[in-house]
């Protein structure tokens, strides 16, 4: 199995993980309901995130250790891969120090996940959504 291919495999549990987190949050606040209703939204949340986070970590590991080895060969998509998922674990480091240790700011928090998700589903679609769909055309 190439590294590739456990990579986007890897990428595809990561967007699930995001996509739960997101929706579990957006349906908290987009419909609120009553308090056990919500109390179990926040805990598929909470769960979803812990998910994401140790998904991301390999995946960040090795996307560092592909990183050294093409030194200035980069591609084009590769760098702005980089850039973007740099940006994404800058924004989660954020949502996470403003969820855990600064309460006060807790109401930029849906801003920050709603920006961790759409990170997460745009560099899914041109790393992982692009070798799929090489991998389908044969190439």
């Amino acid at each position: 199995m190439s590294d590739y291919l456990i990579k986007s495999l890897l990428a595809v549990l990561l967007l699930g993980a995001g996509l739960t987190a997101f929706l579990s949050m957006m349906a908290r606040f987009g419909r609120p309901g009553d308090e056990a209703r919500t109390a179990r939204l926040r805990k598929v949340h909470k769960v979803a995130g812990y998910i994401y986070i140790a998904l991301l970590a390999p995946l960040a590991f090795v996307g560092a250790k592909f990183l050294i080895e093409m030194g200035d060969g980069l591609s084009a998509r590769g760098t702005l891969h980089f850039v973007l998922a740099m940006t994404l674990l800058a924004v989660l480091f954020l949502k996470f120090l403003t969820v855990k240790t600064y309460r006060q700011l807790l109401k930029n928090a849906p801003a920050l996940g709603m920006t961790v998700f759409s990170l997460t589903l745009i560099i899914f679609l041109i790393t992982a959504g692009y070798f799929f769909l090489q991998t389908a055309a044969g190439k």
